[in-house]
């Protein structure tokens, strides 16, 4: 890791600066599309609506640039990806109707390709002792542009108005493209690679990955926590307005911290953690912990105690996501990771499309407190099947094609 530490740096700006520019757009997406909605009965319903979109798109096309990553490059991939997003936030910034902001934000969906991708240009340049380490770098980028961006954008929509944010988006996505058109390499020798079976809608390997049985515990635990984490997000800001009487700022102070603490613990103590303990020792303890905050939430009513308990779900959730993506790396062959991280991605994607509805469903239906001892519930659930994947070394016939289970390695 060491040898490729230029490539890690330019790959965590390169992310970062296209994640900046995606952050300055969520908290002013409500707030703009008031301009466009007639009926303020209607302003939730669109934007529920649009973020779910987005996430669909994410959720079908992921697998699918991964896996052509895997066949034409990573650069050029992410290099699409960049411009793609750039292209799409100018055209939500300036689209005059509904109907132009909700293709804006489904083409968005569609090129927004920089997690599988850049987890395999990860993979391709990181050892599998330091996989865990690289994809922690992955997140913190991830982290970082998300504490910073909706900062950055609700102080700029307050004094320039709200298409300035969404233009400097588009900017900062450019920027990111040149940036890396520039300075990011290829890694992989695409002119040597097998041709053959490259199609990236092959539904028989996605059947295989899915079907794989440890890949497919893998997906199905990181659908789980996506999903709970959705739903955490979504009401968390009315549970401190329904509970603690706080208001939307104080409410970003916790967001802020839940980020600061995710990104450090990806950034800075995931990789010595990994090589202490292990991938799947940490997946367990994280959706332990992730599980038991969860339950215990709604009952802790001194604020300094709920305080800890969100720093608690941050720690967890950022000690969860790039250990479940590593053990995933490892369990895909070379040739395999883009597509392989591609259908996690679109697991976490599903994820967050199902998350709010039960979100609110539960929240409405049943008081704020009962779905997140839902998502606790499902999540210790996770915990369990976690615990399959200390079992022996897969028979032969159980493998992936290709795909090479190295139980030194900590891959099963």
């Amino acid at each position: 890791m060491k040898d490729h530490k230029k490539e890690l740096i330019i790959i965590f700006l390169v992310i970062f600066i296209d994640l900046l520019g995606f952050g300055l757009i969520i908290p002013i997406i409500p707030y703009y599309l008031e301009e466009f909605v007639t009926q303020p009965d209607q302003i939730g319903k669109t934007v529920a609506t649009m973020i779910m979109v987005y996430s669909l798109m994410q959720f079908i096309f992921s697998p699918i640039w991964g896996r052509l990553s895997d066949r034409i490059g990573r650069r050029p991939v992410l290099l699409i990806s960049l411009l793609g997003s750039a292209a799409t936030h100018v055209m939500f910034a300036l689209g005059g109707n509904l109907i132009v902001l909700f293709i804006a934000r489904i083409l968005t969906g569609i090129s927004a390709a920089t997690v599988p991708t850049a987890m395999a240009y990860i993979s391709d340049i990181t050892s599998p002792e330091e996989r865990a380490k690289g994809m922690g770098l992955v997140g913190a980028a991830f982290g970082l542009g998300f504490i910073l961006g909706p900062a950055i954008g609700g102080v700029l929509s307050h004094f320039a108005g709200y298409r300035v944010p969404l233009l400097l988006a588009g900017f900062l996505s450019l920027t990111a493209f040149a940036f890396a058109y520039f300075k990011l390499k290829e890694t992989l020798d695409v002119k040597n690679l097998v041709k053959k079976d490259y199609s990236p809608f092959n539904l028989k390997k996605l059947y295989r990955a899915v079907t794989h049985p440890n890949l497919g515990i893998l997906f199905l635990i990181f659908f789980i926590v996506s999903m709970s984490f959705a739903n955490f997000e979504t009401i968390f800001a009315l549970y401190l307005e329904h509970n603690f009487g706080l208001r939307s700022d104080q409410a970003g102070y916790f967001f802020a911290m839940i980020g600061v603490i995710s990104a450090t613990t990806q950034g800075l103590f995931i990789g010595k953690l990994a090589r202490k303990f292990g991938e799947k020792r940490l997946i367990t303890t994280a959706t332990m912990l992730l599980g038991s905050a969860f339950i215990i939430f709604p009952f802790v009513q001194a604020l300094s105690f709920f305080i800890l308990i969100v720093a608690v779900i941050a720690f967890g959730f950022g000690m969860h996501n790039p250990s479940v993506a590593s053990l995933i790396s490892k369990n895909a062959s070379a040739d395999e990771q883009g597509g392989v991280l591609g259908i996690n991605q679109s697991f976490s994607s599903l994820g967050r499309v199902i998350g709010p509805i039960w979100a609110g469903f539960f929240f409405d239906r049943f008081g704020p407190g009962i779905p997140f001892v839902s998502a606790g519930i499902l999540i210790l659930i996770a915990m369990l099947l976690s615990l399959r994947l200390y079992g022996k070394p897969l028979k032969e016939s159980h493998r992936i094609e290709k795909v090479p289970l190295d139980s030194t390695t900590d891959g099963v």
